[in-house]
């Protein structure tokens, strides 16, 4: 999942963003910001893979953003991929974003999905491959909904659908379980309209009645300690990753 910070002041253009993100299913708009000042804190907070920046920004504009970023190379933290917007009457000013770090100008008015398609390739080259990483993310979720119905995974709960996205996301990015509070479960709750906690607890109902009312046979298999009286019933992040490790394997997501 490619977590994405917008900043941009108008608010329209950052609604149409999240939308066609919230669409795309592999990208994760995490945090909107209007000015430059709020959106330093919010790619400071969130840690994003990429920034959509726009260079006419209030408080401090996309060239201040730009300059405090180069500054912070030598953070720990890996600098975002950034992504630079203006309108076409300043396009001279893109090769001066390009010296300030930027990795990619485009100028206003852009479609959306190509926006999107150009934070793919920033992000991962691969992405490039198209109609390939389609199918390949095609054949995750269907071998992630074929796994869920042999364990016996009750289809019409609410945690049945959060469940199938929070390990197709795993299987593509294993990173998502260093942070399942912080970034798995907000991202599937800004999917749903929903929230962290609500995807919390109807994940963790959608498990325990699987594991009381499921496939036995096949929960033993997949999870065996797991389902030991003694041993309780396998948490939310361990259910999701044991699946999604053997979702990889099968698929052969590197």
């Amino acid at each position: 999942m490619i977590r994405v910070v917008v900043v941009d002041s108008n608010a329209s253009f950052c609604d149409a963003i999240q939308e066609e993100a919230r669409q795309s299913g592999d990208i994760d708009v995490v945090a909107v910001a209007h000015d430059g000042e709020r959106g330093l804190r919010l790619i400071s907070e969130h840690a994003p893979h990429a920034v959509v920046l726009e260079l006419f920004l209030p408080v401090v504009d996309g060239f201040g953003v730009l300059e405090r970023l180069s500054h912070n190379n030598g953070s720990p933290r890996k600098r975002p991929k950034i992504l630079v917007t203006t309108v076409a009457a300043h396009e001279h000013l893109l090769s001066q974003a390009l010296s300030l770090g930027a990795d990619y100008c485009v100028i206003k008015p852009f479609d959306i999905r190509t926006l999107l398609l150009r934070v793919r390739q920033l992000v991962d080259p691969e992405a490039a491959l198209g109609p390939r990483r389609d199918a390949a993310q095609q054949a995750i979720l269907m071998e992630v909904t074929r796994r869920l119905a042999e364990l016996g995974v009750p289809p019409h709960f609410k945690g049945y659908q959060y469940l199938r996205d929070a390990i197709s996301i795993v299987v593509q990015d294993s990173t998502m379980l260093n942070g399942v509070t912080k970034y798995l479960y907000p991202t599937i709750a800004r999917r749903h309209g929903s929230s962290p906690q609500r995807v919390e607890r109807a994940i963790r109902n959608a498990i325990e009645v699987t594991m009381t009312r499921g496939n036995l046979e096949e929960i033993q298999r997949v999870f065996g300690y797991s389902v030991d009286a003694g041993k309780g019933k396998p948490s939310n992040s361990s259910f999701i990753a044991r699946l999604a490790d053997q979702i990889r394997l099968d698929v052969r997501v590197s």
